[in-house]
């Protein structure tokens, strides 16, 4: 039941719920974005492992829970934010397509090797 629990609540979307903002010293921000749930391992090691040469990079946010934490120059907070969802988008879309069941199923295992297709008659 207890592993049920948990597959149900990992494939539910997340749902923000707060945001705050701290100012700190030197035109920095301190932001915390809140979840209404709390990230799996997989979940965490997906979003970090994301490949990119942009800044932010998903190495500049922490997990705490449910709270993804992150500092900022002030003006660049929206551009921030943002980068956070599409990291979000990107991590689960990787989940929900490893997950994903192709109803071509072990036939398809040639074109996926490169080989081409037997017509057998």
């Amino acid at each position: 039941m207890l592993f049920f629990l948990c597959m149900t609540t990992a494939a539910r979307p997340l749902e923000v719920q707060r945001q705050k903002n701290d100012r700190l010293g030197g035109g920095k921000l301190s932001c915390a974005v809140v979840f209404d749930r709390e990230f799996t391992a997989e979940e965490m090691r997906r979003f970090y492992l994301l490949p990119t040469s942009d800044e932010p990079n998903p190495l500049a946010f922490t997990f705490e829970g449910r709270v993804v934490r992150f500092i900022c120059p002030q003006e660049d907070e929206p551009k921030w934010r943002l980068a956070l969802e599409i990291y979000m988008v990107k991590t689960f879309r990787q989940t929900s397509e490893a997950t994903k069941t192709h109803p071509s199923g072990p036939r398809d295992t040639r074109s996926k090797l490169g080989l081409r297709k037997l017509h057998l008659g």
